[in-house]
C-alpha cells in the first residue's frame, strides 16, 4: 500500500529516549504500519541517548531496506539531529585504516594536560 503516515515519537515514548528497547518499540510500530512512507515526528522530544541513536540508526536502515519503506525523521531539535549525524558517521565507515591514526606519546602529565587543553 502506498500511503503516508506520521508516528508521534513523543506520544509513543515520551520526551527523553534512553534505551535500545525504546528503539525496538518504535520500529515495531513502523513495521506494523501498512504505509510505505512513514514520518517519525520527534516534536516535543527533548533528548536521545547515544545508545538510542546507535540502535535507531542501524535498525531503521535495516527495516527500511527489508520492508522497502521510506522512514523520515521530522521535527527533531538540533541536539537530536547532531546525535543522529554523529552516530551515522561512526556506523557508515566500511574500511577503517587505524594505522593512519596519529599516536601521541607524552613523557609527563604536564605535556598531556597542555595537549588536552589545546583541543
Amino acid at each position: 500500500m502506498t500511503c503516508n503516515s506520521t508516528i508521534s515519537v513523543f506520544d509513543l515514548l515520551g520526551d527523553s529516549l534512553h534505551t535500545r528497547q525504546a528503539v525496538t518499540q518504535l520500529l515495531h510500530n513502523v513495521a506494523q504500519n501498512p504505509c510505505a512512507h512513514i514520518e517519525l515526528d520527534f516534536a516535543e522530544v527533548e533528548y536521545i541517548s547515544r545508545s538510542f541513536a546507535d540502535q535507531f540508526h542501524a535498525e531503521k536502515l535495516a527495516l527500511a531496506t527489508r520492508q522497502q519503506k521510506s522512514i523520515i525523521v521530522t521535527n527533531a531539535n538540533d541536539q537530536i539531529i547532531r546525535m543522529l549525524q554523529a552516530v551515522a558517521k561512526t556506523q557508515d565507515v566500511k574500511d577503517r585504516l587505524y594505522e593512519k591514526m596519529p599516536v601521541f606519546h607524552y613523557t609527563n602529565w604536564r605535556s598531556l594536560e597542555n595537549f588536552l587543553l589545546s583541543v
